[in-house]
C-alpha cells in the first residue's frame, strides 16, 4: 500500500517523490532526475506487484465515473461511500474545533444540523467545518442552515462545487440536461425511473424519438450513466417501481449550476405539493 499526499497544488515530480520514498528511492541523485525517468522506475518496480495507490488531498479533479475503472482494466471496484452521521459528525466536530462548538450551549445542536446538510460527504465537511471554525455565535450557525437550506455556502462554491463540476462537465449536452432536471425535486425525494423519463420526454428533453415507448430506453441509458457517474444514486422501490435520488450535495451543485452558470439556457420556477393541473395567471406567478 503506498499513500502520497497530492495538496492543492500539486507537482507530479514531488508526488512521484513520496511515491518513490515508499520503494526505496530517496537519495538525491534520483530526485535530480526528470518525471519521464522517474516514471520508468516505478513502473520498472511496481509492474510485478499488487498495490494500491492512494492520492490524498486530491484538489483538481473528482472523478466519479466508474468506467473509468473498467477502461483501466481493474478486477474489483471499491465505491468509498458517504460518512455516516457518526463518522460525519467526528469530522466536522475536529474541522470546527473544541473551542468553538463549546463557546455557546446552542452550538453543538446548531453544528449538527450543518453537519447533516454535508450529507456525508467528506469535502463538504472539511470545507464547511473549516468555514464555521471561527463563528461563535447562535446567530451566525442560524444563518448557515438558512444558506444551506436555500443553494449552498460561499466556500461550497468556491472550492466544493467546481470539483463536483468535473463529472457533470464530462456529460453529454441532452444528459446534462438531464440532470439539471432532477433538482427540481425536493431534496431526498425518491423519483421514479418509469415516470423521469417521461417528464424528459414531456419537456423535449429526450430529442431521438417521436414515441414515449422508444424514449423510454434512451431515458433508461441516461439514468443509467447517471448512477455510473455517482451523479444519481438508487433509491429503492416505491410501489414496485424502481427509483432514483440525487445526494444532497450534488443537488445543491446542480441548482448552483442552473442559477449561475446555465442561467440564460434553463429557467425554472418550483413550488411542490400544489397539485395544479394548469399554469397559474401571471399575477400568480
Amino acid at each position: 500500500v503506498i499513500w502520497a499526499l497530492v495538496s492543492k497544488d500539486y507537482d507530479v515530480g514531488k508526488i512521484q517523490d513520496r511515491i518513490g520514498g515508499n520503494l526505496g528511492f530517496s537519495d538525491g541523485s534520483w530526485k535530480n532526475k526528470s518525471v519521464d525517468q522517474k516514471a520508468t522506475d516505478i513502473y520498472g518496480v511496481l509492474r510485478s506487484k499488487r498495490f494500491v495507490v492512494l492520492l490524498d488531498d486530491l484538489w483538481k479533479r473528482v472523478d466519479l465515473n466508474q468506467e473509468v475503472c473498467g477502461e483501466m482494466g481493474a478486477g474489483k471496484k471499491i465505491k468509498v461511500e458517504c460518512l455516516e452521521s457518526k463518522k460525519a459528525w467526528e469530522l466536522f466536530q475536529d474541522k470546527v474545533g473544541h473551542e468553538t462548538l463549546s463557546s455557546h450551549p446552542d452550538i453543538p445542536n446548531l453544528a449538527k444540523q450543518v453537519a447533516e446538510r454535508c450529507g456525508g460527504l467528506p469535502l463538504a465537511l472539511i470545507t464547511i467545518g473549516r468555514a464555521m471554525a471561527c463563528k461563535t455565535t447562535p446567530g451566525e450557525w442560524k444563518y448557515a442552515i438558512e444558506m444551506l437550506k436555500r443553494s449552498a455556502l460561499p466556500k461550497m462554491e468556491e472550492e466544493v462545487f467546481p470539483l463536483l463540476k468535473f463529472s457533470y462537465e464530462n456529460l453529454p449536452i441532452t444528459v446534462k440536461s438531464c440532470l439539471l432536471y432532477c433538482c427540481m425535486y425536493p431534496e431526498d425525494y425518491c423519483i421514479p425511473r418509469k415516470r423521469l423519463t417521461e417528464y424528459w420526454f414531456c419537456e423535449g428533453l429526450l430529442n431521438e424519438f417521436d414515441r414515449i415507448s422508444e424514449a423510454q430506453m434512451q431515458g433508461d441509458y441516461i439514468i443509467s450513466s447517471l448512477l455510473s457517474a455517482c451523479l444519481l444514486e438508487r433509491g429503492g422501490e416505491i410501489g414496485g417501481e424502481d427509483c432514483v435520488k440525487m445526494h444532497d450535495v450534488i443537488r445543491d451543485m446542480a441548482l448552483w449550476i442552473t442559477c449561475e452558470l446555465e442561467a440564460s439556457e434553463n429557467k425554472f420556477f418550483v413550488k411542490t405539493g400544489v397539485q395544479l393541473l394548469e399554469e397559474p395567471d401571471v399575477k400568480a406567478w
